[in-house]
């Protein structure tokens, strides 16, 4: 099995300059991608939902790629560009067996009717469950995320309609509140217990889920935020414990990047690339 590097290069979901650069930027220091995703700037802006359109037509472009990339039985890491990609990206394998976990600041389960900006970027997560606005439920198509199968971790910024959803839905999210209260290890066991009832789990990591004084190189800090060990020991313990079978790292913004966020992008390879060689070679053996 080998990692393939999908890049996104889009930033329309959250309509701030910045993270359409990032494959751009990664590729000029060394890295190296299968595939880029480029959005279409003749797709229109249509029914309320900021370039719902060309959002949509990004997105069924990098489901049908990273369904390519599964059916060889390959590893996909895509890596863009803003939350909003996760339509594709996950919504190209919607097996019931499989576990979600969110790493995240934000919840990004607005809605086309909660949501006060209308970007994109704050909804893809209620869009695979369902709940968005028809052009990206077109892309995914049932059957939709349940709430038993998502688990997040690292939120602190929720405006109140997305409490109320994942209230009503059920929806575990372990707060950056519990995660001080609790410490950190034992809110990666509740992960870890979580991913563990499933066949296979989604990473979705946003880079903003890191507190902005160590990774200022996203488009929407949120402070009180991660230590960069605690995701990449979060990581680092699902790939060694579970079946992780497809990853997104979202958010990074090189016009905002001091350094750090590069640092840890590569560090986050680093174990990606590492846990998914070790996993072929174990299943090789028992083959």
């Amino acid at each position: 099995m080998f990692v393939k590097m999908i890049g996104v290069a889009m930033n329309q979901g959250c309509d701030i300059e910045g993270t359409q650069l990032a494959t751009a930027f990664l590729k000029s220091h060394g890295f190296e991608f299968e595939e880029e995703i480029f959005p279409d700037m003749e797709l229109s802006e249509r029914n309320g939902i900021k370039h719902g359109e060309l959002i949509a037509d990004v997105c069924l472009r990098l489901k049908n790629k990273v369904k390519e990339v599964l059916l060889k039985r390959e590893f996909p890491l895509i890596i863009g560009g803003d939350h909003s990609l996760a339509i594709g990206s996950i919504g190209a394998n919607m097996r019931v067996d499989r576990a979600v976990l969110w790493i995240d600041a934000h919840g990004d389960v607005n809605t086309p009717q909660s949501s006060i900006t209308k970007r994109a970027h704050g909804m893809p997560l209620a869009s695979l469950m369902g709940y968005g606005d028809p052009r990206f439920l077109e892309v995914i198509k049932p059957p939709f995320l349940t709430p038993k199968q998502i688990i997040m971790f690292g939120i602190r910024s929720l405006d109140d309609p997305e409490v109320v959803f994942l209230q009503q839905q059920g929806i575990r999210y372990i707060t950056m509140d519990e995660i001080n209260e609790k410490g950190e290890q034992s809110c990666i066991e509740e992960v870890l217990d979580h991913c563990k009832q499933f066949a296979h789990t989604h990473i979705s990591f946003d880079l903003d889920s890191i507190d902005p004084a160590y990774c200022p190189g996203v488009s929407t800090p949120v402070v009180r935020g991660l230590h960069p060990s605690v995701p990449l020991n979060l990581i680092d313990q699902l790939f060694k414990t579970v079946s992780v079978s497809s990853m997104d790292i979202v958010e990074f913004n090189p016009l905002l990047d001091n350094g750090d966020g590069m640092t840890i992008l590569k560090e986050t390879l680093k174990i990606v690339s590492r846990k998914v060689n070790e996993v072929t070679y174990a299943l090789n053996i028992e083959e």
